[in-house]
């Protein structure tokens, strides 16, 4: 079943919209990823619309809002990380795509199942260090927010997961744009 023009999912070609995928369990992180993409969208709405408040308190109004810049900070590496695992499953991290038009088709193959190892490797130790890392920093409090560290470190093993789940759906059901780059 196609979706309809109102589902369409913002940065998606037609070919990816009506990309679906085999099982069940990578429809559902699809459709995770789609929340998340679309929360993204309006935190970062939010956070621009901040950041101009803040710079009309501050210059024109000369009285800055003391709060503002920490928060737009810590919700951006939030962003950055959750981010992360959406663009994995999208194809749309960047690629050195000449190596894969250079080389025949099996040999791109091969290139990306060891893209796709190494990234996992990579995203595993970014889960354990994280959280390693999250867990040191607990007793550190944010200076304007007064905020748990914690609460801004646990944004890399959580982004870090989410990066991991969606490598191995990239590695079970490649979206469109990789299946192209490696059959080319």
């Amino acid at each position: 079943m196609k979706p309809s023009s109102n589902e369409a999912v913002v940065g998606l070609s037609t070919s990816q919209q009506y990309h679906r995928p085999k099982w069940a369990m990578i429809r559902w992180l699809d459709m995770l990823n789609a929340l998340v993409l679309n929360f993204l969208a309006g935190v970062m709405g939010l956070l621009a619309c901040l950041g101009i408040a803040q710079v009309v308190a501050r210059y024109v109004l000369k009285s800055p809002i003391a709060w503002s810049e920490e928060f737009i900070r810590f919700a951006l590496i939030w962003c950055v990380f959750l981010g992360a695992g959406v663009v994995v499953r999208r194809g749309m991290l960047v690629a050195v795509e000449a190596i894969f038009i250079a080389v025949p088709a099996s040999v791109a193959r091969i290139i990306s199942v060891f893209s796709i190892a190494i990234s996992i490797v990579f995203w595993a130790i970014l889960i354990y260090y994280g959280w390693t890392v999250s867990g040191m920093v607990g007793t550190l409090i944010s200076g304007s927010l007064e905020l748990p560290m914690r609460y801004v470190y646990l944004a890399i093993p959580v982004g870090a997961f989410l990066a991991l789940v969606n490598t191995i759906a990239v590695a079970v059901d490649p979206p469109p744009s990789v299946i192209v780059q490696a059959a080319s």
